[in-house]
């Protein structure tokens, strides 16, 4: 008997805990002839936003059960996940198994459910089964199905959507199967550790800590064997002496940083602070970084985004540096880099640094703080212009740039900026206007004009004096958080200047 052939209707299934821009998500679907198959909140959410949806217990023939800890376990759902070519699913169409294309899971937040409850009880009640078990599927048959395990992501999918007449190409869902493995062990960790168990892990031996006086070392995963110690966090030392506890700390700072920008960009860092920044290729984005605070950059760490060619080398062979990190570098140039014999040079893998380095933790003895890595900027697409007109696009780049620059810097931080690089810096003060004169102070000791310059402001602003001082020099365009008694009178205030004030929705407060 012929095969009957399989009907092609593409679907995806929707089962999230954090609804951010899924309604984004569903409208590009939906422009594409998607089905789209939810479970109960998220088809309520969706039903609510005016969508048709299929709910899971429809596909299934099944209710929830168990009070909802068993929905998608089912081969209708895994099924439709993990066949790997459409021709197979000819053979299972009569058991009601059809295609799933596109997989948005996210997970219970059992970190926050761990840090909030006291009943055992309750925090076992969020440790989600279903949801790793359709990201891991999802992920394993990559091939085929893309999977998007968090919000952040979705601006890139829906842009992969649009470019692939409703399809993704098989990188970027070979890209997003890697990120969901490391997400849901993530997860599995944090459980795990609640739970008192613990993992063997590889101790390395620093050169010393935040002193000379002070051991130090570093825990991670074993490496595999044959590999570079330092492998499991994506970092290969190239040249240079053995890594200290400050350089690490200061490495994992300038990473982050330029890690946060898609165009190549150059990055320095002392004592974890951003000291300049500069937009460009490696070259150009290096003289840019250097224009704000070059005698601070003394001793610095150098990190790239993108490949250091040899005129770049030129410019950091002729200074006195701590580290030089990117993900790949010119022919020539590492042998260029090696004359300075004391420099470290390492190489990163971004998706494997970020990923080992996710997260913030904090020890004080037998007390651990941890808590979620501080991802995307959301808020630069939904910013409220409180005074002045929206700004001009080379303004608004500049405001993102100052922006998320600004994020890396200890609070109280401040970012002054022109179009391509930072101006001005002023971060770590008691008082969020000192940080603003230093700042101005900062890029006046260079001899640079900050008319027509916009500046960044990591918290919002508790009084107009802020404002004042950097309209007062010259800057044109701010950024802040809002939610200040004060911001009316702030605004009122950069009003009265000429100055544009933009509040967003989100902070980035580094303490």
């Amino acid at each position: 008997m012929a095969e009957v052939p399989v009907t092609r209707t593409r679907r995806a299934l929707l089962s999230v805990t954090d609804k951010r821009g899924l309604a984004d998500v569903a409208e590009v679907l939906r422009a594409f002839d998607y089905e789209l198959i939810a479970s109960g909140g998220t088809a309520g959410h969706l039903r609510d936003k005016g969508f048709t949806v299929t709910e899971v217990s429809e596909l299934t023939g099944y209710p929830e059960i168990f009070g909802g800890r068993v929905k998608t376990l089912h081969p209708a759902i895994h099924g439709g996940i993990l066949g790997k070519q459409i021709d197979d699913f000819s053979e299972v169409q009569k058991l009601g198994i059809a295609p799933i294309d596109l997989v948005l899971v996210n997970l219970y937040r059992f970190e926050e459910a761990a840090a909030q409850q006291r009943d055992d009880s309750a925090v076992i009640e969020a440790i989600d089964i279903g949801g790793p078990g359709l990201l891991r599927a999802a992920a394993k048959n990559f091939d085929r199905v893309t999977v998007v395990p968090d919000p952040d992501w979705y601006g890139e999918l829906i842009g992969e959507l649009q470019a692939h007449g409703g399809e993704t190409s098989r990188e970027f869902r070979q890209k997003m199967a890697g990120l969901t493995f490391s997400r849901v062990a993530r997860y599995n960790t944090a459980i795990a550790d609640w739970f008192g168990a613990s993992d063997d892990t590889a101790t390395i031996s620093l050169r010393y800590g935040e002193n000379p006086h002070l051991a130090a070392r570093l825990e991670l995963p074993p490496a595999a064997e044959g590999a570079d110690e330092l492998s499991p966090l994506g970092l290969a030392l190239h040249g240079g002496k053995p890594l200290s506890y400050n350089n690490l700390v200061d490495l994992v700072a300038a990473v982050k940083l330029v890690c946060d920008f898609a165009d190549p960009c150059c990055g320095v860092i002392k004592h974890t602070n951003p000291c300049g920044f500069g937009l460009g290729a490696s070259a150009v984005a290096l003289e840019q970084a250097l224009v704000c605070d070059p005698v601070s950059a003394f001793g610095g760490v150098f990190a790239f985004n993108a490949e250091v060619d040899l005129a770049a080398a030129e410019v950091l062979n002729k200074r006195f540096l701590e580290i030089i990190a990117a993900p790949s570098f010119g022919d020539g140039v590492l042998d260029k880099l090696k004359k300075k014999k004391n420099v470290r040079i390492l190489s990163f893998d971004r998706e494997r640094f970020l990923d080992t380095t996710w997260g913030k933790t904090r020890s004080f003895g037998k007390l651990v703080l941890r808590q979620d890595e501080d991802q995307g900027f959301p808020e630069l697409a939904e910013w409220n212009v409180a005074a002045g007109s929206e700004p001009d696009a080379a303004t608004r780049t500049a405001l993102e740039m100052a922006w998320k620059v600004c994020k890396h810097g200890k609070s109280n931080a401040i970012v002054i900026a022109g179009p391509t690089a930072t101006l001005g810096v002023g971060f770590g003060q008691m008082s969020r206007v000192d940080s603003v004169r230093i700042a101005v102070t900062k890029a006046g000791d260079q001899g640079l004009d900050l008319t027509g310059s916009v500046a960044a402001s990591d918290g919002f602003f508790p009084f107009p004096d802020g404002v004042e001082q950097l309209a007062a020099a010259g800057v044109k365009a701010v950024i802040a958080p809002g939610g200040s008694i004060r911001d009316e009178e702030v605004a009122a205030a950069a009003r009265e200047l000429g100055v544009t004030l933009v509040f967003s929705n989100r902070r980035h407060f580094n303490h």
